[in-house]
């Protein structure tokens, strides 16, 4: 229930994201939705690996101790926020092409393709510390530290609202991708505080 409440508390940022969006003029939450669309298939695929992957490792690796547990997190975020600065630089580059590969047909012209590769392009400066957050949050939930996954959705719409205000009316839709980018930058900062809090 605990982390039920998280986890809803966490997907209010995409009604956020739709509220200031709506006053940003004709077709942003179009151009919003197709961006994210593509973000989330990104960030849905790594989650799923890196939950799969890493879950099994750290319940079993309790079993040696909490200073091993804390060595393989942090050897394996680091390894995921690699992975994720690679899946950044490649989609950079792919953004425009892949914007018109799934979407470019219609009324959706290459004028469409060019703003919405240009939001992508600020929503992929998440993918490297949402993977490296992704492989902490999989030692909490091995943890079963619901409270925490709370806090984190709690903190992480605080920030999201936030830095949406503050970003929106400046730079528009990328700046509500970096209102999304702030937010994995305080979860994982609240989830490396964590870590290094366990060893007392």
């Amino acid at each position: 229930g605990v982390m039920l409440i998280g986890q809803a508390v966490i997907s209010l940022t995409n009604i956020i994201d739709q509220f200031f969006a709506a006053h940003l003029g004709t077709g942003a939450i179009a151009s919003l939705g197709y961006a994210t669309r593509i973000l989330a298939l990104l960030l849905g695929l790594g989650a799923m690996a890196i939950g799969r992957a890493t879950l099994p490792v750290f319940s079993a690796a309790h079993i040696k101790g909490p200073s091993h547990v804390r060595h393989l997190v942090r050897r394996w975020a680091g390894l995921m926020f690699v992975v994720g600065a690679i899946a950044l630089t490649i989609g950079w580059w792919l953004a425009p092409w892949a914007v018109a590969l799934l979407f470019e047909r219609g009324a959706f012209t290459p004028a469409n393709t060019s703003e919405v590769a240009h939001v992508l392009r600020y929503g992929l400066l998440q993918v490297p510390l949402y993977f490296a957050a992704s492989v902490m949050v999989a030692h909490v939930a091995s943890q079963r530290n619901y409270s925490l996954l709370t806090v984190l959705g709690g903190v992480g719409l605080l920030v999201k609202t936030t830095f949406s205000a503050l970003f929106a009316s400046r730079y528009g839709l990328p700046g509500l991708m970096l209102s999304t980018l702030f937010l994995y930058l305080a979860n994982a900062a609240l989830l490396f505080w964590h870590l290094g809090y366990a060893k007392r």
